[in-house]
């Protein structure tokens, strides 16, 4: 167990979009204000809130600039700014030259491979060798260009220029951006330490940019398609290139909590032992009953949204054992989507849960009344948790 008079506090950042973003911005204001966030070691984030985090690791020096910053991009919404990039610069050009030609010839592959499949199946064709030389072929087709790229070029000119991981603005902080690659199925991390991922060792050709860690972290899979990247590793000594398929790191671990547990394996981003841990989860809470998922949007959505919910609470519960066992000194959840009768107590100010829960994860421009909604609640349910779990840290 580390000294407790030198607590390591470790701060996750959930995924959820500009409402994860706004929700964020509240609860970071009540951090700094309980003297909590000048104390953070290490920041964890995904998604929306590796945007937030991100804009306060590596954006503005001051909280003040740094808030005015983050309103001002959920104002105008990162949508437009995607918007921009595709229309008003040669990112528009790169995308539909790999539209005309990787496009079209990967659907030509897939014919030829359904087809030959068929032969193989049903008629005992030798097409085995040819199927696997298309496939093989198909991973060289280039991508010059998408939705993804477009979003890493509008965070750069909007929040994070061509500052790379390793230039952590804010003293005394380690970031980790969590992304999940889909060729593999496991995490990948972006770090200010360390970069990479278990099955594939650590980047050693570069230090990532963090447009690009938070492009791969936010990239939502139903609406943006993977950042496709080829890094050289280095993995127990040896060196090695690979393409890495990288989405929203919420499919993996939409809590960013994995990456800092105690005894947590294969960890290719950050070595230190935690003694606290906040978990900022923008989550909408429990679902209501009241709808009925007839059609494949909401079957689709809602199947989701059950498995999310159903990994998070065992999270949690993991989370909260750490504290019995003394592996962890303290623990505190600040969740959105919290039932506001199960609060250890109901300010008759609060920002009640029904007026937030379901503000969308889209990056849409958000309205000053909804931002105020949302920072205000995270604000709220921050002091409540820190009053109740994480006193020992405040100022």
């Amino acid at each position: 167990m580390a000294d407790k008079h030198a607590p390591f506090i470790a701060l996750a950042l959930s995924g959820g979009g500009a409402r994860a973003m706004a929700f964020h911005l509240g609860c970071l204001r009540a951090l700094r204000d309980r003297g909590i966030l000048e104390k953070v070691t290490v920041m964890s984030a995904v998604s929306g809130g590796s945007v937030i985090g991100a804009a306060w690791a590596y954006g503005e020096s001051t909280f003040e600039a740094f808030e005015a910053q983050v309103v001002s991009v959920l104002r105008r919404g990162l949508q437009w700014e995607i918007a921009r990039e595709v229309f008003c610069s040669w990112q528009g050009i790169r995308i539909v030259a790999t539209l005309l030609f990787t496009g079209v010839v990967s659907f030509i592959i897939a014919v030829a491979l359904f087809v030959l499949d068929r032969g193989r199946r049903w008629l005992g064709l030798p097409t085995g060798r040819l199927e696997a030389a298309l496939v093989a072929f198909s991973r060289l087709l280039p991508i010059w260009g998408s939705l993804t790229t477009a979003f890493e070029a509008a965070l750069a000119r909007t929040l994070f220029g061509k500052r790379r991981m390793d230039e952590v603005v804010q003293p005394g902080l380690a970031t980790i951006v969590n992304a999940c690659d889909l060729r593999t199925g496991t995490a990948f991390r972006f770090g200010s330490e360390r970069s990479g991922g278990w099955r594939y060792g650590d980047i050693v050709d570069g230090v990532p940019t963090v447009a690009k860690a938070v492009a791969a972290s936010a990239a939502f899979p139903i609406l943006l398609p993977p950042l496709i990247e080829k890094f050289e590793f280095q993995q127990k000594g040896a060196r090695h290139t690979s393409t890495v398929s990288l989405t929203d790191g919420g499919v993996f671990d939409n809590l960013g909590v994995a990456v800092l547990e105690p005894g947590r394996p294969h960890d290719y981003a950050f070595h230190h032992p935690v003694t606290h841990i906040i978990s900022l989860n923008a989550g909408g809470g429990q679902f209501e009953g009241e709808e009925r998922h007839y059609w494949w949007p909401g079957r689709v959505a809602r199947s989701f949204g059950a498995v999310h919910r159903k990994a998070q609470d065992s999270v949690y519960q993991r989370l909260h054992k750490y504290v019995e066992t003394g592996e962890l000194e303290g623990f505190g959840m600040v969740y959105l989507g919290q039932q506001d009768d199960r609060l250890p107590w109901v300010p008759p100010d609060l920002v009640r849960r029904e007026q937030v829960k379901d503000y969308p994860t889209d990056f849409a421009p958000m309205s000053s009344k909804d931002l105020t909604l949302l920072a205000s609640r995270g604000e709220q349910l921050t002091h409540l948790i820190v009053d109740r779990y994480l006193a020992d840290i405040a100022a």
